[in-house]
């Protein structure tokens, strides 16, 4: 094993060793780990654990899936999880500039291994990894995303500080005769995630079947709990999984259409969070302006987190800035 001072990137086989790190890492979040990514994998890809070490010990690594692709393979944060990517140890002092310095060696590491073994990488990191400069230093693109975390530790507190139409919404909901209900079918999910996007050209950014793939892997590893509100009928109308643990993840949501201004939607997340024994909760992304209208309302605080994209070769830099510009 290495003793110098230099770093050293390679695939961590253990996924004992690789969770325990994660666990503790700086920017480690559930998704990090080799479970989710095991199911995530249910959509296609291979899962990639690489670790960069230094004097034999773990200092950052970086995880995603590895998916074909032309001009070589791709490293990717898997669509379905809101995080992945780079991750970094706990900082071993208590000095800012030593911590900035080792943060930007292990990274300056990573980045250069990942240029050598993808063609791409997109990678979507945790809001705790705050500092995207040694990406942008790289040349990669970097882009802000943000999110909508609740502190639950009063949930009276959050039923006040929710936006006035959210409130009165979900009253409307709940005095129509719609209640929330264990779903236990993920075949309702999938149906219902697909018809959020039947209006779209484009379909949904995952496949349908994956989405059923990958939630029925995570729900039978006890990863996630699924949710949904019934209206006065005994139909399903919305329907969320989430992540159990704490804090807790919005991760896959659907809604049918015909019920799409009942507030429905609305109730759901507001009976799960009176009953989750989490004290945090994560909306898992706020980047559309009528997702983040929605989420907005439930008065959580804003947070920053980056996504970032690299590419081999600056002509495929050049032509991803371009296809961005297009849509």
């Amino acid at each position: 094993m290495p003793t110098d001072d230099a770093y050293h990137v390679a695939e961590v086989t253990d996924p004992t060793e690789w969770d325990t790190f994660a666990a503790a890492a700086v920017g480690g979040t559930p998704f990090s780990t080799a479970a989710w990514l095991d199911c995530a994998a249910r959509a296609g890809g291979g899962v990639r654990l690489l670790g960069c070490r230094r004097k034999g010990r773990l200092v950052a690594g970086v995880s995603g899936l590895e998916v074909p692709a032309r001009g070589g393979p791709q490293l990717v944060t898997p669509p379905l999880l809101p995080h992945g990517g780079f991750i970094l140890a706990p900082p071993n002092s208590d000095r800012p500039a030593l911590q900035e310095a080792e943060r930007c060696g292990a990274f300056r590491a990573l980045i250069q291994f990942l240029g050598s073994e993808f063609g791409a990488v997109h990678l979507t990191h945790a809001p705790a990894l705050a500092d995207a400069r040694e990406f942008a230093w790289a040349g990669w693109t970097v882009r802000p995303r943000y999110t909508y975390q609740i502190d639950l530790a009063d949930r009276q507190a959050v039923w006040d500080t929710m936006e006035r139409r959210t409130r009165a919404t979900i009253r409307k909901a709940g005095e129509a005769g719609f209640r929330l209900a264990a779903a236990e079918d993920d075949g309702v999910l999938r149906d219902l995630y697909q018809a959020v996007y039947e209006r779209q050209d484009d379909g949904p950014p995952v496949a349908a079947a994956a989405v059923e793939a990958v939630a029925g892997q995570a729900r039978a590893a006890g990863l996630t709990e699924t949710w949904a509100v019934e209206s006065p009928a005994g139909e399903p109308a919305a329907v969320v999984a989430f992540t159990r643990g704490d804090p807790c993840y919005a991760l896959i949501a659907g809604a049918a259409p015909a019920f799409r201004d009942t507030g429905a939607t609305a109730l759901l997340y507001w009976e799960f969070l009176q009953r989750t024994e989490a004290r945090s909760f994560d909306f898992a992304g706020a980047n559309m302006p009528p997702i983040a209208l929605f989420k907005r309302g439930f008065g959580g605080t804003l947070v920053p987190y980056f996504a970032v994209d690299g590419h081999r070769g600056r002509w495929r830099r050049s032509l991803a800035a371009l296809r961005r510009a297009w849509r």
